[in-house]
């Protein structure tokens, strides 16, 4: 719900991309790569606010939108990318049906 809040509003995307990252924990299936991704996306995020400080000057207000644009574009990347490791998972986890032998063979 936080990435999609965060993928619609980008003022509040980078506060909501910090918050899924605390949440990706709760994930109960493939815990270890959801959390990966989040990380890696608040890395990304990291480096995108430093070379916004760079680029854009001093306006705080023009440093935000620009890390907010670029929170939403993350946020998005990883509904998808966390929607599709579950998914992944899931599918690889999943158990087949015991196959039905005939007595009559």
């Amino acid at each position: 719900m936080c990435l999609i809040i965060g993928g619609l509003v980008y003022v509040l995307a980078p506060i909501f991309l910090c918050v899924s990252v605390g949440l990706a924990g709760r994930v109960k299936v493939a815990t270890a790569e959801v959390r990966r991704a989040h990380v890696f996306g608040i890395v990304v995020l990291a480096m995108l606010g430093v070379l916004g400080s760079l680029i854009v000057g001093a306006d705080f207000s023009e440093w935000w939108r620009f890390v907010g644009q670029w929170a939403l574009l993350i946020c998005w990347v990883l509904l998808a990318a966390t929607l599709v490791i579950i998914y992944r998972r899931l599918k690889a986890e999943a158990t087949h049906p015991p196959t039905y032998r005939s007595p009559w063979r």
